[in-house]
C-alpha cells in the first residue's frame, strides 16, 4: 500500500496503526473465540493497545514490524541501496512473532533508483505473511514501476469541523488559527501549538527584513542563519522556506479574490501581504514560484545552504525591491 498525502497528516501513524491491527493478540483472541468483527488476521479490528505486540509496535521495538527511514550514513537525504539488500536479507527469515510482518518505508519518496528497483521483485511478490506500507508526501517522486505495486491511499487535510475540537481536547490554545495555520494537518498543528508558532513567526520576520534590507543584509541572513553543514542548517531552512511560501500563497488568495485577513496564513502581517501583492502580481509569484523550486531541488541535490539561500534570497529582493510595482 502506498500512504500519500501531506506532511503531518498522520500516514506514518497510521501505518502504525495498520501493522497494530492486523496483529493485535487481543482481537485474534476474540476471533478464535467465534467473534465476528476481525476474523484469524486481525484485520479490521481496532487494535487494543495493551497486548503485547501492540505496546512493542508503539515503542519500535517489535521484531516484526520493520521500519525503513534516511540512510544516516548518508549527507544527502536518500534511503540507499545498502539498506534495501539489507531489508531483502531479513526477509529471507521467517517472522518471528507477527501473524503479517509489516515492513514501513517512511519517507519512501527518498529511495534512490538502485534501492527502488532491488525492492521491485519483492513489492510485486512478497513473502508469505509479509506486508509493505510506502509511506510519502510526494507520491510522483517514487519511480512510476513502484507506484504501479502498490495500492495507493490517499490522506487529505483534515477539515476545520472536526480537527479543531481535536486539538481544544488536547488544551491546545488559539486552536482555530493553529488548524488553519497547520493545513488541516494534526501534526503540524501540534508542533505549532508547541512553540512552532512563535518560531515560524519569528523566522518569517527575520527573512522578511533581510529581503527588504538589501543586498548586504541578505547576505548577513545567509551568513548566520545557513552557514554550516546540511543536517546542522536543514530544520531553521525548511522553516524559513515555508514561511516564504505560505506568503506567497496569502498573496495569490489576495490577488485572485480579496481573501479577508482571518482566511490567511499571515492575518497579523496584513500589511506585508498586501505590499507584495502590489509589488509582486501574477507573474511575479510565478518567477518566485520557480525560484523557490529551484532552491529545494538545489537543497535535495547537497547544493552548499548558504549559495542555495544567497541565490533565493537574491530573486525575492530584486522582485520585491522599492518602487517596483506589478
Amino acid at each position: 500500500m502506498i500512504f500519500e498525502g501531506p506532511p503531518g497528516v498522520g500516514k506514518g501513524t497510521s501505518a502504525r496503526w495498520l501493522a497494530m491491527a492486523v496483529n493485535c493478540e487481543r482481537s485474534g483472541d476474540a476471533a478464535g473465540a467465534g467473534g465476528s468483527g476481525a476474523g484469524a488476521s486481525g484485520a479490521g479490528a481496532v487494535p487494543c493497545g495493551v497486548c503485547w505486540s501492540c505496546r512493542s509496535i508503539l515503542r519500535d521495538q517489535h521484531p516484526d514490524i520493520i521500519q525503513v527511514g534516511l540512510d544516516p550514513e548518508k549527507a544527502t537525504p536518500i534511503i540507499s541501496v545498502k539498506q534495501a539488500r539489507e531489508l531483502l536479507s531479513q526477509l529471507s527469515l521467517h517472522p518471528f512473532h507477527a501473524r503479517r510482518r509489516m515492513i514501513i518505508i517512511d519517507p519512501a519518496d527518498a529511495l534512490n533508483p538502485e534501492a527502488a528497483n532491488a525492492l521491485l521483485k519483492t513489492l510485486e511478490e512478497p513473502p508469505q505473511a509479509t506486508g509493505f506500507v510506502l509511506v510519502t508526501s510526494r507520491p510522483m517522486d517514487l519511480l512510476p514501476t513502484v507506484r504501479s505495486r502498490g495500492q495507493r491511499v490517499r490522506f487529505g487535510p483534515v477539515e476545520a469541523g472536526r480537527l479543531v475540537p481535536w486539538l481544544e481536547s488536547r488544551d491546545v490554545e488559539q486552536a482555530e488559527e493553529l488548524a488553519r495555520l497547520g493545513e488541516g494537518c494534526p501534526l503540524r498543528a501540534l508542533a505549532l501549538a508547541e512553540g512552532g508558532l512563535q518560531a515560524w513567526r519569528e523566522a518569517r520576520d527575520t527573512l522578511v527584513a533581510a529581503i527588504g534590507g538589501g543586498t548586504a543584509a541578505r547576505l548577513a541572513w545567509s551568513e548566520k542563519h545557513a552557514r554550516g553543514e546540511r543536517a546542522e542548517v536543514s530544520g531553521e531552512i525548511a522553516l524559513c522556506l515555508d514561511a516564504l511560501q505560505l506568503l506567497m500563497r496569502d498573496v495569490l488568495h489576495r490577488l485572485a479574490s480579496g481573501a479577508p485577513a482571518e482566511r490567511l496564513y499571515n492575518s497579523d502581517r496584513l500589511e506585508l501581504v498586501d505590499a507584495w501583492a502590489d509589488r509582486l502580481g501574477y507573474l511575479g509569484l510565478v518567477r518566485l514560484d520557480q525560484a523557490m523550486r529551484e532552491a529545494q531541488l538545489d537543497l535535495e541535490a547537497n547544493v552548499n545552504p548558504r549559495l542555495a539561500m544567497d541565490a533565493l534570497l537574491s530573486r525575492f529582493g530584486a522582485e520585491l525591491r522599492p518602487g517596483r510595482s506589478a
